[in-house]
C-alpha cells in the first residue's frame, strides 16, 4: 500500500506540475498572442497574384557580363599564385572547412592561424562582428591587405547587440564589407553552396511530377519565438492563421508538442529536403521587419530548394524580386488580411494550374535568374586579391558609365568603407528599426 501511494503522490505530482505549465503557457499567450491581425495595404496591393516586374536589371547585367566572359576566363586561368584568406574571428567561434574552387574563384586558401597574419600571401583578413573588441584585433594593421567587416544578422539586430553608434568599428576602418546585402563590397547571400542556378541545373523533374509528391498544404520553422518585436508579431501571424483552421504545420522550438521533423535530419541532410517537397506552400517569415535584403535560409534553402512556393514576410517586395526566381513566391503583404491569404493559399491549392504558376521558374534558363554568373563570400575575395573585380556589376550601385573602380586591375584595388555606420543604419529603411 505504501508503494501504492508513493506511486499516486509521484502521479499527483507530474499532473500538477503539466497543469501548472498550461496555465503559465496559456497566460503568456493571452497576453501576447492577438485577437486579430491586420496588414497596413500597401499601394500596389490588389486583388490576387502580382504581376513579377525583373528588379536585378539583367537586361544590361547579362550583355554585359557576356562580353567580359573571355577576359574573365583568361585572368582566373592565370590566377594561380596562392592567395590566403584569414579569418581572425570565426562566426560565432565555428571553422567550418571553406573550399574554394580555384577554377572560377581563382587560386586561394581560406584558413584560421593567426600566424599568418604576416604572410606575405595573406590578402584579406576577415573579422566577424560578434568577436569584434579591442583585446581581439590584429596586433599591426598591414595597409596592404583587406580588412573585411562580416555580419550575416539583420541591420536590426545589429544595432540592438553592437549598439547605435558602431564606434570602434568605425575608427578600426574596415576597409571592405560581406554581408547579405546586395550592396556588399563581398555579397553572402544566404543561398550559401545552394544557390538558384544550380537548382535549376540539377532539377530533373516536371512540374507534373513535383505536383504528384505535394501530399500535404503548408509548413513553418520557427525557433526565435519572441526575442524582438518582429519575431513576436511573426508568431502572431502563424498563430492567427492556425487558429483560423488553415492547414499549417509548424515545427521548432516555437510549436511545443510538434516532435521532430523528417525524423529529425537537419537541412544539410536530403531527408529535410525531401520531406519539405510534401508540402505545397512554406511559410518563410524573418525575424526582421524590411531590413534591406534580409533574405535568409528560410526562404532560399527550406523551399526553393525543396521545390515548395514560399509564403513570404521580412523584406520588401522589391528585395525578394531582386533576389528570388520570376514569379516565385507570395507576398503576405499584398494581402490585406491573415483572412484574405489563407482564402488565396487554398483557392491555390485547388487549382493546379494557378499553383504550378509559381513553379514555372523551374523551367527557366539560369541565364534568367537574378545574379546570374555573380561570384559569392569567399570566392569573389579570392578575385578580388586576384584583381578581378568583375562581381561589382551585380551591385545595386554599380554606374556603369563611372565605375569606381575598374573590372579588372594588376593587384588588388583599393577599397573603402567611409563610415560603417552610415552604411548600416544610414542606408538601411527606417521600418527596419521602428515597424512592430
Amino acid at each position: 500500500m505504501a508503494g501504492m501511494d508513493l506511486e499516486l503522490n509521484l502521479t499527483s505530482r507530474r499532473f500538477m506540475l503539466v497543469l501548472l505549465l498550461l496555465i503559465i503557457y496559456v497566460l503568456v499567450y493571452i497576453r501576447n498572442g492577438p485577437t486579430d491581425v491586420t496588414f497596413s495595404k500597401p499601394s500596389h496591393w490588389h486583388e490576387g497574384r502580382t504581376t513579377f516586374t525583373p528588379k536585378h536589371h539583367n537586361d544590361w547585367i547579362i550583355p554585359l557580363f557576356d562580353s567580359l566572359r573571355d577576359e574573365l576566363e583568361m585572368r582566373i586561368l592565370n590566377a594561380t599564385d596562392m592567395k590566403i584568406i584569414l579569418v581572425w574571428i570565426p562566426m560565432f567561434g565555428m571553422k567550418p572547412v571553406h573550399e574554394i574552387d580555384a577554377k572560377k574563384c581563382g587560386s586561394c586558401e581560406v584558413t584560421y592561424d593567426r600566424e599568418k597574419i604576416d604572410d606575405e600571401r595573406t590578402g584579406a583578413v576577415v573579422f566577424h562582428f560578434d568577436g569584434i573588441g579591442p583585446k581581439n584585433m590584429t596586433p599591426t594593421r598591414n595597409l596592404s591587405q583587406l580588412y573585411i567587416y562580416w555580419d550575416l544578422e539583420s541591420t536590426a539586430n545589429l544595432r540592438s547587440s553592437r549598439g547605435d553608434t558602431l564606434e570602434f568599428e568605425d575608427n578600426f576602418q574596415f576597409n571592405a564589407t560581406m554581408t547579405y546585402r546586395r550592396d556588399s563590397d563581398f555579397y553572402q547571400s544566404y543561398e550559401h553552396k545552394y544557390g538558384v542556378t544550380r537548382i535549376i541545373e540539377e532539377n530533373t523533374l516536371t512540374l507534373e511530377e513535383l505536383l504528384a509528391m505535394k501530399t500535404k498544404h503548408s509548413v513553418t520553422f520557427v525557433s526565435n519565438c519572441r526575442a524582438n518585436a518582429r519575431a513576436r508579431f511573426r508568431m502572431k501571424m502563424l498563430e492567427h492563421i492556425i487558429r483560423l483552421g488553415f492547414k499549417l504545420e509548424g515545427f521548432g522550438a516555437c510549436f511545443w508538442g510538434s516532435g521532430k521533423f523528417a525524423n529529425g535530419n537537419s537541412r544539410d541532410e536530403p531527408e529535410f529536403y525531401a520531406e519539405v517537397r510534401k508540402y505545397k506552400f512554406h511559410f518563410s517569415f524573418e525575424n526582421s521587419y524590411h531590413c534591406k535584403d534580409y533574405i535568409t535560409e528560410k526562404f532560399f534553402n527550406n523551399a526553393l530548394r525543396s521545390f515548395t512556393v514560399p509564403v513570404v514576410w521580412g523584406a520588401t517586395r522589391e528585395d525578394y524580386e531582386a533576389v528570388a526566381p520570376p514569379g516565385s513566391f507570395i507576398f503576405v503583404e499584398d494581402f490585406d488580411s491573415v483572412e484574405a491569404l489563407a482564402d488565396y493559399l487554398n483557392y491555390l491549392d485547388k487549382n493546379d494550374t494557378a499553383y504550378l504558376e509559381y513553379l514555372k521558374w523551374l523551367t527557366m534558363k539560369p541565364r534568367d535568374m537574378p545574379h546570374y554568373g555573380r561570384a559569392r563570400h569567399w570566392c569573389s575575395i579570392c578575385r578580388a586579391l586576384h584583381g578581378i573585380n568583375i562581381d561589382d556589376i551585380y551591385s545595386p550601385k554599380y554606374n556603369k558609365t563611372n565605375p569606381i573602380r575598374p573590372l579588372f586591375t594588376d593587384g588588388v584595388a583599393t577599397r573603402t568603407v567611409e563610415h560603417l555606420k552610415d552604411w548600416y543604419y544610414g542606408e538601411d529603411n527606417p521600418e527596419c528599426f521602428s515597424k512592430y
